[in-house]
């Protein structure tokens, strides 16, 4: 039976018989299989050490090198033959309409560049991605003539190689490590593999058992006799019952069923094959034994105690931003590579009580959500036409006489996917899969109807294929170039965060910004180190005759790139809260900084509301003025009057903006110890105490907060709850010398100077307080039986 959606589409372009294919391939044809072969093996094993982000973003630039040779390699066979190796199937144009839709999506996103290129750790949504993975998956439609068994061949190959890899890691066996090549540090951690992070390799596995399964063994070399396919399988079982995740498990059973499924609907269609029980043992163990773990809940905890933990958002609350995703921009979302933003806006409210409510999430728990924010209804259509082209295929596909069970594997992982897609994000080496598995299910379900169209027949034709050789060696120019640079920058960026001068930070940070002036991330963290070097130069002594110069244009350079970064990211949040902090720190330095520094982490506030840190950084802007005023007005002089007056105003506004924090998160403990400090200052003792005490059953190990809530309970009059606390902080800390130096003072206070000389001497027997004159003049006083208080009271003495 011929399934051809597209026929009466190309019945009009005079076309070669199917069978001289292999008459019309050029050297350009071959390679370009070899290149998309190579893209197959290389993408599930491929990083390297020397950017940010070792996997996705290597992958990146691969990716994108191997396409554009793909495409241009294809484009010249045509140009050169006259001849288009056409396979008409409904999938292409699905897949064009992913395509699309993903165009539209970084068209109208709001921050168009990181749509169109990602960030380094989140890379498998942008444009230049799926523009990339749409050409592997056309290469290989349009260019492979045995049915995908080649690029069949080499996946599992490279799929069965990365599970290994990443076993052999687990159990702690790092290759890298004995090989003592130290750029590849990075890969003595047992969670370290070449696919991601530990679920994702998980989830590799499971996609890939119905593949593994039904893999036929090498037929040719000495690897005959390896029956890869079964390697691979057992691999991937033994990652999955460590993991033992539910989710895992799910994907897993999903391919399982599937493929009992497809081969029970075959048998039933073809006379050849006779229904075999037989075939099913392998599908139903994994099943049970999936059901089973999951029950008893089986654990390896050994092998799982050093591994990192992956958080992630809820899939309701990954839902809710969704949601409110599709409510604001329906028709495209926030744009690809954008969850992050969306997150900001839409979720971060709901952490505001937790231990994550700064944490900033780059992907929800579902890719299918991530596409609903990144594209909107666009896309999540354009995937749904994809998928129901595929089972539309499928479907008719199980009436074909020839049907191949290799082929059922294939259709199994298919399935499994798109289960997979509704349980976990995915990277970019797990997008790959996602492609490609389409494109085996394509010349699985049309391998065998090729067309040979001769493009040199009509002048139409000739010119359109002249065009496109011209508009795709363009295509491949341009991303090459812009994919090289951004790398380039990275690698320097990566440079500098590892050095270990600020001068060698900037320079390096200067060379990422010329190469790509497109990243925020290069301008705050270059901003930051205008920062150190401003302090560096302060503290040099003696002092340089330039320096007020120089400090003068670490300051400027400071505030202009946090100000650009704002401008090349205006609706990333960590960019305001990188210039609220900038102005922040230049307190002293610049009159009126803490105004800017207020709006700044207002503007942080309003794309992430719910975060309650930021109005907590408002209130120690203004607590840190006040202080500085303090200090300026005891200094006296002409303006002495003049910040006196300021501490007033800076107080109430740094109250205002505590209160706020502790409103939105009644457990942010920062913020309550800091309405504490305020209130101190204020001479709001009883409120002060009232702060400390609500945080202090939370901090019972914290000797600084013991002894600070002794000091107020001392200054109202609660003497013995003022002994407890101080008696606890040096039980906490013994060399904590302050506590041992005012329970000296209340020891002397209640008579018990042989208690107070104790105390005396161990701070005295601490090195460096041994010649501490005052303390030494107390003891002495003590000792001789003398004592000063009372009258005096032991909070009017100062601290050592």
């Amino acid at each position: 039976m011929s399934i051809n959606f597209l026929e009466n589409q190309v019945e009009e372009i005079p076309a070669v018989d199917s069978s001289d294919g292999e008459k019309e391939e050029t050297v350009y044809l071959k390679l370009c299989r070899a290149v998309v072969l190579a893209a197959v093996f290389l993408v599930p094993l491929f990083f390297l050490p020397w950017t940010t982000s070792v996997l996705e973003f290597n992958k990146q630039l691969l990716l994108i090198g191997l396409s554009g040779a793909a495409l241009i390699l294809w484009l010249l066979h045509v140009v050169v033959s006259g001849r288009l190796i056409w396979r008409p199937n409904p999938v292409d144009a699905a897949v064009g309409s992913v395509l699309a839709a993903s165009a539209l999506a970084t068209l109208f996103s709001i921050t168009r560049f990181k749509s169109l290129f990602g960030l380094s750790g989140s890379l498998s949504e942008s444009f230049i991605v799926i523009m990339a993975l749409s050409i592997i998956y056309f290469a290989a439609v349009h260019s492979f003539q045995d049915k995908g068994r080649s690029a069949k061949m080499v996946m599992v190959t490279s799929l069965c190689l990365a599970l290994l890899f990443g076993l052999l890691q687990l159990f702690g066996l790092h290759i890298f490590k004995y090989l003592n090549i130290s750029i590849f540090k990075f890969t003595d951690s047992d969670a370290f593999n070449s696919v991601g992070s530990i679920n994702s390799m998980g989830l590799l596995g499971a996609l890939a058992l119905p593949v593994f399964y039904r893999f036929q063994s090498f037929k040719v070399s000495i690897f005959k006799y390896l029956n890869i396919g079964k390697v691979g399988a057992f691999l991937a079982l033994a990652l999955l019952v460590i993991l033992n995740w539910w989710a895992l498990w799910v994907v897993a059973i999903a391919g399982m069923v599937c493929l009992i499924a497809l081969e029970s609907l075959a048998n039933r269609q073809t006379e050849n094959n006779k229904f075999r029980l037989a075939r099913f043992i392998f599908p139903m163990t994994v099943i049970v034994l999936s059901v089973f773990l999951m029950i008893v809940n089986f654990n390896l905890s050994a092998l799982k105690a050093g591994l990192p933990i992956e958080v992630a958002p809820s899939f309701g609350l990954s839902g809710d931003v969704a949601l409110d995703v599709l409510k604001k921009s329906p028709a495209f979302g926030y744009g690809p590579e954008n969850f992050s933003l969306a997150f900001d806006k839409f979720g971060a409210s709901s952490l505001a009580n937790t231990t994550l409510s700064s944490a900033k999430f780059f992907d929800s728990t579902s890719q299918m959500m991530n596409f609903a924010v990144s594209g909107g209804i666009v896309l999540l259509v354009a995937i749904a036409f994809l998928l129901w082209v595929l089972g539309a295929g499928i479907f008719k596909y199980l009436n074909i006489e020839t049907f191949k069970y290799e082929d059922a594997g294939v259709v199994s992982a298919l399935a499994a996917l798109v289960v997979g897609m509704f349980l976990y994000p995915f990277n970019l080496s797990l997008m790959f899969l996602f492609y490609l598995v389409i494109a085996l299910t394509v010349l699985a379900l049309w391998g065998s109807e090729s067309r040979v169209v001769d493009v040199e027949e009509r002048a139409s034709t000739s010119l359109v294929s002249s065009l496109g050789f011209i508009g795709g060696l363009l295509l491949v120019l341009v991303g090459s170039y812009f994919g090289a640079t951004i790398y380039i920058s990275d690698l320097k960026y990566a440079q500098a965060l590892s050095s270990d001068t600020n001068d060698k930070a900037v320079q390096l940070l200067v060379e990422s910004i010329n190469w790509n002036g497109n990243d925020d991330r290069y301008y705050r963290a270059a901003s930051q180190v205008a920062l150190n070097l401003m302090v560096a130069e302060l503290n040099k002594k003696p002092a340089n005759e330039d320096r007020t110069a120089k400090v003068q244009n670490y300051i400027a350079s400071a505030i202009n790139l946090a100000r650009r970064a704002t401008e090349v990211g205006p609706k990333e949040a960590n960019n305001w809260f990188n210039l609220g902090a900038v102005y922040q720190n230049l307190l002293g330095f610049v009159d009126g900084v803490e105004k800017l520094s207020e709006d700044a982490y207002l503007r942080a506030a309003d794309l992430r509301p719910g975060d309650a840190s930021y109005f907590n950084q408002v209130g120690s802007t203004y607590l840190a003025s006040a202080d500085l005023s303090r200090r300026l007005a005891a200094g006296g002089g002409a303006n002495g009057a003049r910040f006196q007056t300021a501490v007033g105003p800076a107080l109430d506004k740094a109250e205002e903006n505590f209160k706020k924090a502790t409103e939105i998160s009644t457990n942010f403990g920062w913020a309550i110890y800091n309405l504490g400090v305020v209130y101190d200052r204020q001479g709001k003792v009883n409120e002060a105490i009232s702060q400390l005490e609500k945080i202090m059953p939370f901090n019972s190990n914290q000797p600084g907060l013991a002894f600070e809530l002794g000091l107020l309970y001392y200054r109202v009059g609660r003497k013995d709850k003022a002994f407890n606390e101080l008696q606890r902080a040096v039980l906490l800390s013994p060399d904590f010398s302050n506590a041992r130096w005012y329970l000296a003072l209340i020891h002397e206070e209640r008579q018990d100077f042989a208690s107070a000389i104790e105390q005396l001497e161990k701070v005295l027997s601490i090195e460096a307080n041994k010649d501490n004159v005052e303390v030494l003049a107390k003891l002495k006083q003590l000792k001789n039986g003398q004592k000063t208080i009372p009258p005096k009271k032991v909070t009017d003495q100062k601290p050592l």
